[in-house]
């Protein structure tokens, strides 16, 4: 039985699950290997990180993107470790800070195996030019989020549409984000990524956080 830290926020623990380390590999659309900005050419092999932190009562996600090339053509079905043991880390390409806030809840517990719907709000903001107010939902280990609300750079790309969905898909940390440009009718995948967990989180006490709550048979609710 895993025991839970005493001091991790309860707000924190509806998505405690993706805090630590996590490293992997990913698919960047109309991109070059040189990493430029999206609007035309072939999708590339990125190479991702992904670093979830508690801060007060929030969670942080640094997340950076780099350049890839690969020594093998791309299988989409290699997991994580593999990506990374052929795809060679480049330059970066994009930075991004987001910091996530649950909303408070009064509703039981479920079953085990059931899990409560919990709100969120979120802000980020980006090296790529832009910065955005999100509004999501978590459902046990699967997180959903959008923004329409986007402040942009002079030099940024014209977004005026973001949503990203994150899932744990047995030990793995998968992602998509999708786009929509000024000008544009819907949506369409920009970033996919699939990463492992290479380093635990802990709260101020430095008890390690996993996300996962064996007694209550699921994950933190």
């Amino acid at each position: 039985m895993m025991v839970i830290p005493a001091d991790l926020p309860a707000l924190v623990a509806p998505v405690a699950w993706m805090l630590g380390t996590w490293e992997g590999w990913g698919m960047r659309a109309g991109c070059g290997e040189s990493g430029e900005a999206c609007q035309s050419g072939e999708d590339a092999p990125v190479i991702e990180e992904i670093r979830g932190d508690v801060v007060g009562e929030q969670m942080r996600l640094v997340t950076r993107v780099y350049a890839g090339v690969s020594s093998a053509p791309i299988d989409p079905t290699w997991d994580a470790a593999h990506g990374l043991s052929v795809i060679a880390k480049g330059d970066l390409v994009s930075e991004e800070t987001l910091y996530v806030s649950v909303a408070p809840s009064d509703a039981p517990l479920p079953p085990p195996g059931q899990y409560n719907p919990r709100e969120f709000t979120a802000t980020s903001a980006s090296t790529e030019g832009h910065a955005a107010v999100w509004d999501g939902v978590s459902v046990g280990p699967r997180v959903q989020m959008v923004s329409d609300a986007i402040a942009l750079g002079a030099s940024a790309a014209r977004v005026n549409h973001l949503g990203r969905m994150f899932g744990l898909v047995a030990g793995e940390l998968m992602w998509t984000q999708e786009r929509s440009l000024d000008g544009e009718d819907q949506a369409n995948v920009e970033i996919s990524g699939r990463l492992m967990r290479t380093a635990q989180a802990s709260t101020e006490s430095g008890e390690a956080i996993e996300g996962i709550d064996d007694s209550q048979g699921g994950f933190l609710v």
